[in-house]
């Protein structure tokens, strides 16, 4: 099996430029990404952005890599991803526009809860920016969504409630 291109660039690039203590993991996602096992690449990538020493190399890794095979990965996984960049946007304006275009894209029947805590984390980044019209509508939405839930990961309330 052939690795994109582009992505077998972007991660042999990040693998060289990394420190030792990162740049295994750039040859570890390459080799699951071009073996197709989804769930474990899914996994190493969430070990990797938790990393405190990890944080500058959070945006390029969603935007050029988990972007490239975001549909084969749990959508609330997808949305953490996208907030563990987001984060390290130096603008708070960007990373709220940046979570409502991934709110948008998740916004589909099979991915309500995905799309429940990318707007949640949205209206969280609008409170800091002190738009409270803003923050209310999404928190009003999320909450009747949130409440038809059968279920909901933890996940979900934490970000409800830290935008309450």
């Amino acid at each position: 099996m052939e690795v994109d291109s582009g992505v077998s660039t972007y991660l042999q690039t990040q693998q060289r430029q990394a420190p030792a203590e990162l740049a295994h993991y750039f040859s570890e996602f390459e080799d699951l990404y071009e073996r197709k096992i989804w769930h474990q690449l899914t996994q190493q990538v969430e070990k990797f952005i938790n990393l405190p020493e990890a944080a500058s190399y959070r945006v390029g890794l969603y935007t050029e890599f988990v972007r490239e095979w975001q549909k084969h990965m749990n959508p609330v996984k997808l949305v953490l991803f996208a907030l563990a960049a987001a984060r390290q946007f130096d603008s708070i304006p960007e990373a709220a526009e940046f979570m409502e275009k991934i709110a948008g894209e998740v916004d589909t029947p099979a991915s309500q809860e995905a799309f429940a805590l990318a707007s949640l984390e949205s209206a969280h980044f609008r409170l800091l920016l002190n738009d409270l019209d803003a923050t209310r509508d999404a928190l009003e939405k999320s909450q009747q969504l949130v409440e038809s839930f059968s279920t909901v990961d933890p996940v979900i309330y934490a970000s409800f409630y830290r935008v309450c």
